[in-house]
């Protein structure tokens, strides 16, 4: 219910601006305690430093939101170019490939609080934040299946795999998340 009433009050703010009445928040803080539900409200003063508002911004313009998120695994930068469809599996073809190969690996590279809400039967939990090929205990030998929500943090372990030498890997195209659609919809999706 809290993000529900804290959306509610942000929706409200925002059409308070588009129409200029009402009394915006502007200068105030509300706070809001669910324990004893009811809320507080704090007056704050303008940083004269702020680097948004400020006598002098130096913060003028958005960010460029692909460059910001889109951070490669240290060392990706190095990993050579390669053709990632060649390795990228739909759900159902990625799932007839396991089916046909119980030799395989599966390795999952979403953090911990991501496994924790679902994951595939079978698979190892290897989160691409301390992902390292040459720890991971995988042989190089063996087919190894990645995954992660939407399919590019495995594709940035599968570079990391193939630049360590390992050659026989696959990719989940979409990720859990598209395979939660396509292949088990009864798996919690996020």
């Amino acid at each position: 219910m809290l993000p529900g009433v804290v959306g509610l009050i942000q929706a409200t703010e925002i059409i308070k601006l588009i129409l200029e009445g009402g009394a915006p928040l502007i200068g105030r803080l509300l706070l809001y305690d669910a324990m004893k539900m009811n809320f507080k409200e704090v007056r704050v003063r303008k940083d004269p430093e702020c680097a948004l508002c400020g006598v002098h911004p130096s913060v003028t313009e958005l960010i460029d939101y692909k460059a910001f998120c889109d951070v490669p695994l240290p060392g990706a930068e190095l990993s050579e170019d390669i053709d990632e469809a060649e390795f990228e599996l739909s759900p159902r073809e990625f799932k007839d490939a396991m089916d046909q190969d119980p030799s395989a690996v599966l390795v999952d590279v979403r953090e911990t609080y991501e496994w924790d809400i679902c994951r595939i039967d079978g698979a190892q939990l290897m989160p691409l934040s301390s992902f390292d090929p040459t720890t991971t205990g995988l042989d190089p030998e063996t087919t190894i299946y990645l995954y992660c929500y939407k399919g590019k943090r495995s594709m940035l372990a599968l570079k990391e795999l193939k630049r360590a030498g390992f050659n026989k890997l696959k990719n989940l195209s979409g990720g859990i998340d598209l395979w939660a659609e396509e292949v088990d919809s009864d798996m919690p999706q996020y």
